[in-house]
């Protein structure tokens, strides 16, 4: 018993696990330990816990016990018994035979599976999913580092190999950078014989350094040599440094070394020049200041490629699994930058092979895994702290990352660690430690992505908490995001962490972001809808907030990229059904001539029904019986042909929606297939067609469709047949929009067109624009306007020879557009009777007008001061154009005086094409800071004009204080380099166009 005591802590250091555990069934078999001693004993995986158990329950049971011990061990690992005790004479040196023999050991072991297979995301995670690296390993990036931290050359692992010729040498790395991947590599390389590098070494030793026992020889027993090698300390180590060079150390893992348990090691790698053995060396970030010193060479590991990160995922799962895997990717830009990091690739296809626990659908649930991976392996290094204490860490590791991230601060000093015990952290993992060539250690989370899940995730503990002084908190962190760009681009993945790690949270983010959007004049931002389907799909809620989304997608519009259709969309469509009833328009995008494989464009159509060129996807997105869509549009652009095929899916994906608008933009493959089309889509209410020509069947077909409520015809040169568009509008008596823009339209056709809006009488917006060609047609369609149209709110004729007689007809029934509030009759210009049909028209103006473009003319300055008068009346006016109407300095003056005292809600004010002079733009400079909610302003000229230097000074001077001002066209204005610069940096958020440059 007292040799026990007295030889006590030279066993527990040097006794080996497989040592311990035959003497304990040594024990048990002659029944002096009992069953549940043993297991106590065995619990554990650390030889010298399971050491110290042992020997503490010996020296309770007594001297018989002890005795039996010392033969035991005697029996077991007679070599230590003899050198415990000071006797060991068996073996007085190490032969060459002996170190041959080991050198096949060493090699048998490298190529063997124990040692080639492993746990990836760590045995004590429970989680049973083995590689093998013989399939899994994938070719390193690595960086060879100065002595100022600088990369300074890239290498692979071979021309790393050939290149070592001095020790130690390091690799450095982040956490699941591959480390450990490189020295094992190195190992199997060398037992193999496939690296012409390593055939000088006759010894290559692999030692997991967190595992180390008392020396280098006790060290190289555990973890190495066969339980039939067993050779004097001395003489095995005296003939290891005769070697020299031709024996290899791969030391892994010194960040997680406890060098005073090995001080033979620390000697090995700190005075490498007095044993001349070769080292490489792993280590964390954090530890390199360590060792950095005593180093030749250090290399640090690279990112993954997209390459490695393929073909990891394609060795490692089945074909299936690894397709999945690889579109799931795909589809998102974040989760291909995650994958430059070998942990993140491993825990993705850890996630793909199944596990009951896992989904690998979110960004969260990448980040979760790992997080809960690093905790619970680091508990072993952390046994003598509570788990409060280390919880209470934690949180202050998330007020860490929370706050930094709203002061923008990935460095973080050890200031900033007040609260932090920093050895639970870089135990955990949670931080990294930084110090070469630094005044200051730096602190980092080991990816700024990760940074931001540990916020999101404290931000929803502070959410989710019972506690009101938490939840206060994490509202205040909610106040401070307070914009639309906030949520969609400085803080969407704080929010996406946040709504993915508890569904009371995504609940108060949901409202939050309500309140935001309804105070922010970006509202109409389609990327917020496209960031509430996000955050829905990162919350994993499925149907449980299906209320709280139709809420946040109430009325909004979203716009979907058919090349871009995620998992997010598919679940969006597939749980939240509601959602796209609450939803006020849905936008989808469908471009011609694909080039993929679901797009197939090779062939005449009508020779190849078959040929698609819409993408099957979106036909599955779209075609569910549940689906109650309330306004979908539809935009079909580039097609150069339509097949019977198109036109079905076509048919498919718009079958769900109450009101189908069909917007047909330069596809010349449509012409002659749009009867098939409208024929198909039986819910088109609405019809855009741009820049397609369009056939006499296509004409008569859309004339057919009862239900149209929208029709706009823009860039579309052909005539006009008998029996077309024009012969048949009349049918249409239920549209409320008619647009007609950049049409083939002669006097004659405008006659028929007069006498299809007859029969419109619930039209509420007219636009005929860039029709040149329609001389005085333009009077009967007036006619027919002021005769049928008594529901118009919008009407538009710009560029479409506008008379004066067909002005005054219009001006003798302004009474009878009581809803009349948007007037643009721009770019036209009055000749005859200007004068008077002006006059007539500003006496017929009403006060609920919003919208005045006015014609021009060469006289109608005359009635300046009439219609100013009637505008005084006009509260609600927004925009305002006196384009071309000759107005003089005095002029001027009238306007500006009147914009003084009127015009709060003016946001666009056109004065082009007029005869002012400096003194005139002068006086009207100084009226525009009472236009706060101006917008748009246009000074331009028709002929050159020289501003003074006063005239820019003031206009620099007023846009300076109107806030919303976004464009300012000065046309043939003359300014230099100086004039421009002041004009632009007086308002940075105004663009100036388009001046001429002196």
């Amino acid at each position: 018993m007292d040799i026990i005591l007295n030889y006590s802590p030279e066993l527990i250091q040097r006794m080996g696990l497989i040592i311990s555990q035959q003497i304990v069934d040594d024990f048990r078999r002659i029944q002096i330990f009992s069953v549940e001693e043993s297991s106590f004993i065995l619990s554990d995986e650390v030889d010298q816990r399971v050491a110290r158990r042992l020997i503490d329950i010996l020296l309770k049971k007594g001297n018989t016990s002890c005795v039996h011990f010392l033969e035991f061990l005697k029996t077991r690992d007679p070599y230590f018994y003899e050198d415990l005790l000071g006797q060991c004479a068996i073996s007085v040196g190490v032969n060459e035979e002996e170190l041959d023999m080991l050198a096949e050991d060493l090699k048998n072991l490298y190529t063997a599976p124990v040692f080639q297979r492993f746990y990836p995301l760590g045995k004590k995670t429970g989680i049973d999913i083995l590689f093998d690296m013989e399939e899994t390993f994938t070719e390193p990036k690595l960086w060879v580092k100065n002595t100022k931290n600088d990369r300074v050359k890239g290498l692979n692992l071979d021309e790393l190999l050939n290149g070592f010729k001095r020790s130690p040498c390091v690799i450095e790395g982040e956490a699941g950078k591959g480390k450990t991947t490189i020295l094992k590599k190195i190992a199997v390389l060398w037992a193999t014989g496939e690296c012409p590098a390593l055939k000088r070494f006759q010894l290559v030793f692999f030692i997991t350094l967190s595992s180390a026992s008392e020396g280098l020889y006790e060290t190289l027993c555990d973890q190495l040599f066969s339980v039939d090698k067993k050779w004097s300390k001395k003489a095995f180590m005296e003939k290891i440094w005769k070697l020299r060079e031709k024996v290899l150390f791969l030391l892994d893992g010194y960040d997680e070394f406890q060098s005073q348990n090995c001080p033979d090691i620390e000697f090995l790698i700190k005075e490498n020049h007095k044993y001349k053995s070769m080292v490489i060396l792993s280590i964390r970030t954090e530890a390199i200041r360590e060792v950095r010193k005593y180093t030749s060479i250090i290399t640090e590991t690279g990112d993954f490629t997209q390459e490695n990160a393929a073909q990891l995922i394609r060795n490692v799962l089945y074909e299936a699994q690894a397709n999945d895997l690889l579109s799931l990717l795909a589809e998102s830009a974040f989760m291909n930058n995650l994958m430059k990091t070998p942990l993140f690739v491993i825990i993705a296809c850890a996630l793909q092979m199944g596990e009951s626990d896992f989904q690998l659908n979110t960004q969260t649930t990448l980040f979760c895994t790992l997080y809960d991976l690093l905790v619970e392996k680091s508990r072993e290094k952390l046994t003598n702290r509570s788990n409060d204490f280390i919880a209470e860490n934690i949180r202050f590791c998330g007020d860490l990352a929370l706050d930094g991230l709203f002061k923008h601060q990935f460095d973080f000093y050890e200031g900033d660690l007040l609260n932090i015990e920093e050895e639970i952290l870089l135990n955990i993992g949670l931080l990294n430690k930084y110090t070469a060539q630094r005044l200051k250690v730096v602190y980092k989370f080991f990816h700024t992505s990760f940074q931001e899940y540990v916020a999101g995730r404290r931000l929803s503990e502070l959410l989710s908490s019972d506690n009101n002084s938490e939840v206060a908190k994490g509202n205040m962190y909610l106040i401070k995001i307070n914009s639309i760009f906030d949520i969609t681009t400085k803080y969407n993945n704080l929010l996406l962490y946040t709504c993915g790690s508890s569904k009371i949270s995504t609940r108060k983010v949901l409202e939050h972001m309500a309140r935001v959007y309804e105070n922010d004049t970006d509202s109409h931002n389609p990327e917020f809808v496209e960031f509430g389907v996000s955050l829905f799909y990162e919350s994993s809620t499925k149907s449980t907030l299906s209320e709280d989304f139709e809420n946040f997608f109430r009325d909004k519009t979203l716009l979907i990229n058919p090349y871009n259709i995620s998992s997010q969309h598919t679940d969006f469509f597939q749980f939240l059904p509601n959602c796209l009833n609450a939803l006020n328009l849905i936008h989808l995008d469908l471009c011609g001539n694909c080039n993929t494989s679901d797009c197939l464009m090779d062939g005449n159509t009508d020779e190849n029904p078959n040929v698609c060129n819409i993408n099957e996807k979106i036909v599955k997105l779209f075609f569910d019986h549940r689906q109650n869509i309330q306004t979908l549009e539809v935009t079909l652009k580039n097609f150069n042909d339509l097949s019977k095929k198109d036109v079905k899916y076509l048919g498919k994906i718009c079958s769900s929606a109450n009101r189908l608008r069909l917007n047909i933009q330069q596809s010349a493959g449509i012409t002659g297939t749009l009867t098939d089309v409208l024929k198909t889509c039986k819910n088109m209410q609405d019809l855009i067609v741009d820049s397609t020509p369009l056939n006499i069947e296509d004409e008569r077909q859309i004339v057919d469709v009862a239900v149209m409520k929208t029709l706009s015809i823009m860039n579309v040169q052909t005539e006009h047949q008998p029996g077309g568009l024009l012969y048949g509008l009349f049918k249409l008596q239920g549209i409320e929009k008619l647009v007609l823009q950049n049409i083939k339209l002669t006097e004659n056709d405008a006659d028929m067109l007069a006498s299809g809006i007859k029969h419109l009488n619930k039209l509420r917006i007219l636009q005929l624009s860039d029709v040149p060609e329609i001389g005085k047609g333009m009077d009967f369609i007036a006619e027919a306007i002021s005769n049928t149209c008594c529901e118009l709110e919008d009407l538009k004729l710009t560029n479409c020879c506008l008379t004066g007689r067909a002005l005054k007809t219009i001006s003798q029934s302004m009474i009878t557009f009581p809803n009349l509030q948007m007037i643009d009759f721009s770019n036209n210009y009055l000749e005859e009777d200007g004068e008077q049909s002006m006059m007539d028209f500003a006496q017929a103006l009403t006060p609920v007008i919003k919208t005045l473009l006015l014609p021009g003319g060469s006289r109608v300055a005359a009635c300046l001061d009439t219609l100013l008068e009637k505008l005084t009346e006009m509260h609600g006016l927004t925009k305002l154009g006196f384009k071309r109407w000759n107005l003089t300095d005095d002029d001027i003056a009238k306007l500006a005086s009147a914009l003084k005292n009127n015009f709060q809600n003016l946001s666009f004010l056109d004065l082009s094409e007029n005869c002012a002079t400096n003194e005139g733009w002068l006086t009207l400079t100084k009226s525009l800071r009472n236009l706060k909610d101006l917008t748009h302003l246009n000074f331009s000229t028709q002929d050159v004009f020289v501003p003074d230097s006063f005239l820019v000074i003031e206009l620099s001077r007023a846009i300076s204080q109107l806030n919303v001002m976004s464009s300012i066209e000065v046309v043939n204005w003359v300014l230099d380099d100086s004039d421009l610069r002041t004009i632009s940096n007086a308002n940075t958020k105004a663009q100036v166009k388009k001046a001429i440059e002196s």
